[in-house]
């Protein structure tokens, strides 16, 4: 496994495809802030559009672009001629997809759904603000757009499974994403620009291959093929942490995931995220997630996670 594949794993991620939208006329429309763990995107099939973000940024988007917001932000979506006031849209139910419609016709027609992420994911925090893909900007090979097509198909036909295999194509649709996205925008600062440092990122797979491990200053520079000082040093400034601050991370995402899909004790897994004492590794929890382990284990199997595709998350 590499190292975006252990971050994805991390994460977690999961996709769902919840919307169409068909747009005409002038029309906006307001998408608030969403919790943390939820990223949507939005992906153009049709027409163009514009999107507006809380610090006055204006994107245009145009058929083959995908939108994802990977922090959830706050953003206006609108048309392209005059200005107007966001209002709701007609909502149309009966197909696999939920359809919103302003206006009669299909000016724009958009697929928009959602990423479902462990919170405080590093891989999604490392992501800037928003990613916008162009299909322009693929090589030929690249199969981004036949999964979109693919998701389309699906979503039109609604055949039997439909809405599962929409959900694990989105899924997939996020790796597609995120390839392009470290192809077409190389990373110069944070947790994803060590990978591309052919020295750091030697250390900082190694981490991520063996979060238990006792690692040491001495081991890690060694791997670097660097002294303490200047390893300290460079990778502080490429990924904007200490090593020991992102292993806690990795650390704490593990303890995680074990502590949502396994029925292991809190010794185990204290022991199995590299912690010998598990009232060090209940600390390190709660300082980072706001509540021990067995609170937030005990609030996930009372409120089980909202699945993709269900009701409630078929709205914008």
């Amino acid at each position: 496994m590499n190292a975006i594949d252990t971050l994805i794993t991390l994460a977690d991620v999961r996709g769902s495809l919840d919307l169409r939208c068909q747009f005409q006329g002038d029309w906006a429309l307001d998408h608030n802030q969403e919790a943390d763990g939820i990223a949507p995107y939005h992906i153009v099939l049709a027409g163009q559009c514009r999107v507006e973000l809380p610090d006055g940024r204006r994107i245009t988007l145009v058929a083959g672009d995908i939108l994802v917001l990977p922090a959830g932000t706050r953003h206006l979506l609108l048309s392209t001629d005059e200005r107007v006031t966001p209002s709701r849209p007609q909502r149309v139910d009966g197909g696999l997809l939920p359809v919103q419609r302003f206006g009669n016709g299909a000016d724009l027609d958009l697929l928009c759904g959602r990423f479902v992420h462990q919170r405080q994911s590093l891989l999604f925090s490392s992501l800037p603000d928003h990613l916008v893909i162009s299909s322009q900007a693929l090589n030929p090979s690249d199969p981004l757009p036949a999964l979109v097509a693919l998701l389309r198909s699906e979503a039109d036909a609604n055949q039997a499974g439909a809405r599962f295999m929409v959900n694990a194509l989105t899924s997939a649709l996020f790796t597609l994403v995120l390839r392009a996205h470290l192809e077409q925008s190389p990373q110069r600062e944070g947790s994803l620009a060590l990978l591309g440092d052919k020295r750091l990122g030697r250390a900082w797979q190694a981490m991520l291959e063996d979060p238990a491990h006792d690692w040491t200053v001495e081991a890690l520079a060694e791997l670097a093929s660097m002294s303490r000082a200047t390893f300290m040093r460079a990778f502080g400034k490429l990924s904007g942490s200490s090593p020991w601050t992102l292993l806690t991370h990795v650390r704490m995402q593990m303890a995680y995931g074990l502590l949502s899909r396994s029925q292991s004790g809190l010794s185990d897994i204290a022991a199995q995220v590299g912690y010998q004492s598990q009232a060090a590794f209940s600390k390190v929890f709660k300082d980072t997630f706001g509540m021990a382990p067995g609170q937030l284990r005990r609030s996930l199997n009372g409120n089980a996670p909202e699945l993709p595709g269900s009701a409630q998350a078929s709205t914008i």
